[in-house]
């Protein structure tokens, strides 16, 4: 019977593949569920190039009140610094796409001068 009826499981799988999805954004990425949600909304349109030594672990190990030397030692050189040094981006879109995994930390410097970690984004970037 359920080789003959095999196309009755189209139905579930048509509503399971996005459900498998989105937890996979919330679970893996640490997504709420409103970003999840617009990642798998564009789940084949994203496209996200990283920073040489960028890992998700290590990132997931970035907090605040870290300094910019550790953050550096974990992540190692970012894309992008912008805004006189306290924007570090680890992920930009690939080529013309909209779509993508940021990864950014946001620095502010201490009453000492050292760069310490204010914010840490991740974030699915749509335009």
């Amino acid at each position: 019977m359920l080789k003959k009826n095999w196309y009755l499981f189209t139905p579930l799988l048509l509503i399971g593949m996005p459900a498998v999805i989105l937890a996979y954004y919330i679970l893996a990425f640490g997504y709420p569920v409103n970003e999840a949600v617009e990642a798998t909304s564009h789940f084949l349109q994203s496209n996200t190039r990283y920073a040489m030594k960028y890992s998700d672990n290590h990132f997931a190990r970035v907090k605040p009140g870290m300094t910019g030397k550790e953050v550096f030692d974990w992540l190692g050189v970012p894309f992008e610094r912008r805004d006189n040094d306290t924007e570090w981006l680890f992920s930009l879109p690939q080529g013309s796409t909209k779509y993508y995994h940021e990864r950014k930390v946001i620095l502010a410097k201490d009453k000492g001068g050292i760069p310490r970690v204010k914010e840490v984004v991740r974030a699915f970037h749509a335009d």
